[in-house]
């Protein structure tokens, strides 16, 4: 009789533990599917965008370095269907240009001519020890780019091919510089300024991909600095090479 009991208390205790159970599992799963319903599905993606400016047309004693020159971008972008295998994808997002010195030896600074005019020249550090100095753009940017699916816009899991261009707005540019004085001190010093940098930024480029990576090439039409820029920037032009991720 004693046995019987254990027995039963034994298969009472299994079966309510295996209702709480059910129970837990059946709320986390209600729980799940209300979450999923409240969380709103974004109607494009997520991309992100890593490379290296290289420049062209930079005076000799603005040496740029392009290890040092790093380019990022963060946009959202909308697919439209063209036909089976072709889409229009349009974007909006926000870009950050660096351009790094490759000897550290020169900065802007404004100077005065023969002739009392203020012009934007470049400058050494008191002290000779310059560790680092940069120059970093920032930018509103609207890409644009119609991308061909090998495999079908309902696929879409293997080769693309994209070309498109982009406008963007600069909002903002500052130089960074990193050095010791001439009494040893550690110096950090930011300077925010337009540097004579056009407003405007047109480009081009194209992308090679696989599912959600791709390679890319960016070339930019407009000239970096105005007649107001740096003495010998003219004719300053970058472009970017870089990878990008897709569908974060």
């Amino acid at each position: 009789m004693l046995l019987d009991r254990y027995t039963m208390k034994k298969i009472i205790l299994a079966f309510f533990a295996c209702l709480i159970l059910t129970m837990g599992h059946f709320a986390k799963a209600q729980l799940t599917e209300e979450i999923k319903k409240k969380t709103p599905e974004l109607p494009g993606q997520i991309m992100l965008d890593f490379g290296f400016n290289l420049i062209s047309g930079a005076p000799s004693n603005l040496p740029y370095h392009w290890w040092r020159s790093k380019s990022i971008g963060l946009y959202f972008v909308k697919s439209f269907e063209i036909s089976n295998k072709f889409e229009l994808r349009p974007g909006i997002g926000v870009s950050l240009e660096k351009f790094g010195h490759k000897k550290n030896m020169k900065v802007f600074g404004y100077v005065e001519d023969p002739d009392g005019n203020v012009l934007l020249d470049y400058d050494s550090i008191a002290g000779g020890g310059l560790k680092k100095n940069e120059l970093a753009v920032r930018y509103i940017d609207l890409p644009v780019e119609v991308r061909f699916n090998f495999n079908g816009n309902d696929r879409k899991d293997g080769l693309f091919l994209a070309i498109g261009g982009s406008a963007a707005y600069r909002i903002d540019s500052r130089t960074k510089i990193k050095y010791h004085d001439a009494f040893g001190n550690k110096i950090k010093d930011i300077k925010k300024n337009d540097f004579g940098l056009k407003r405007i930024r047109l480009g081009a480029y194209g992308r090679l991909g696989y599912r959600s990576v791709s390679a890319f090439y960016k070339v930019y039409f407009t000239d970096m600095f105005s007649g107001s820029g740096p003495t010998g920037t003219a004719s300053m032009q970058y472009s970017t090479i870089g990878i990008s991720i897709t569908g974060l």
